[in-house]
């Protein structure tokens, strides 16, 4: 199935001419299957043995720490690995694995993670603090929360406190009161794009990215209310829609004014060319100079599409 054809054109705008081709190649090519290693239950280099032993052509990510990958027709093998049924490995793109280790979250914390199902970031969140401090996950759909939940505990991590209830309405109960705060938002996926399912593209619309911005509004400005000042506040999505993206974050910063301020992802040491700046502007509006800041991830067969930014605090928000 081709892609939609808005969507195509609407990457044309976004991707750079010279790596456009690149980029819509990754729709239909194989992908590296990226994993991480739950180091609550097993030892890096113990797993990593036992998973070459077997065949299995584990390499590591050397730009995104702890993550690490095989290629796409290993996959089958890799979850039927001994490792897999210990739950010592977790399957989760590479691109996926940045927002995490962007937030930097230290042993003791306390990390907010407001829209947290299925629990892939919660998991490595807590492998990051060594299981000491306290996450709160936020999960608003019930079977989803479950999910979650069950994740978390075939992880074994004693850290993470499920909620099930409102991402966007949760600082009500905590203001100001994480040291960090991850705002993963639900979007429209325009990363995981397959043009051979097109169940992936099925519900694609202008319609939804709109009804997506709204719901990331309100999540961005919740994660911003619920973070201490002087804490650090990471927000990403697998999109490459700039509603969903750059607009959103113009949004944070025209509201919060100099309480809050968009800084380096320090990403740009990923393989030339697959980190982009935030735009300059979308559709004739411009956007705050802060917002190039942000980093767009393009696809390449190993990266999945993805936009990180990482907010700093300065001061309180609550009067606003």
């Amino acid at each position: 199935m081709p892609l939609p054809e808005l969507f195509v054109e609407r990457l044309r705008s976004i991707v750079p001419p010279e790596q456009f081709d690149g980029v819509l190649e990754t729709f239909s090519a194989p992908q590296a299957v990226g994993f991480r290693i739950n180091t609550l239950k097993g030892s890096e280099d113990v797993v990593l043995d036992e998973l070459r032993g077997v065949g299995l052509s584990a390499e590591a990510v050397s730009l995104v720490p702890g993550a690490f990958v095989v290629p796409a027709k290993q996959r089958p093998k890799l979850l039927s690995s001994e490792p897999a049924s210990r739950d010592e490995i977790y399957i989760q793109n590479v691109s996926s694995q940045l927002p995490p280790v962007l937030l930097i979250p230290q042993s003791g914390e306390r990390v907010l993670d407001l829209c947290a199902a299925p629990g892939s970031k919660t998991r490595q969140l807590a492998c990051l603090m060594h299981d000491e401090g306290e996450i709160v996950a936020v999960e608003k759909i019930r079977k989803r929360f479950y999910k979650l939940k069950a994740n978390v505990g075939a992880q074994g991590s004693t850290i993470v406190r499920p909620f099930l209830g409102s991402g966007a309405a949760y600082w009500h109960r905590e203001p100001e009161a994480f040291d960090r705060v991850l705002v993963d938002a639900p979007c429209s996926t325009e990363g995981r794009f397959r043009t051979d399912n097109p169940e992936t593209t099925r519900y694609w619309s202008r319609r939804q990215i709109k009804e997506m911005q709204a719901k990331q509004r309100k999540l961005l400005f919740a994660g911003i209310q619920a973070l201490k000042p002087g804490g650090t506040l990471v927000y990403s999505t697998c999109t490459f829609a700039p509603e969903e993206n750059e607009t959103v974050l113009h949004k944070a910063l025209r509201t919060f004014g100099d309480a809050i301020e968009l800084v380096e992802t320090g990403l740009d040491n990923l393989t030339a060319g697959t980190a982009q700046p935030g735009l300059h502007g979308w559709n004739d509006n411009a956007f705050n100079p802060l917002v190039s800041k942000a980093r767009r991830i393009l696809p390449d067969g190993m990266f999945e599409a993805f936009f990180v930014a990482c907010f700093t605090k300065h001061e309180s928000t609550l009067r606003t």
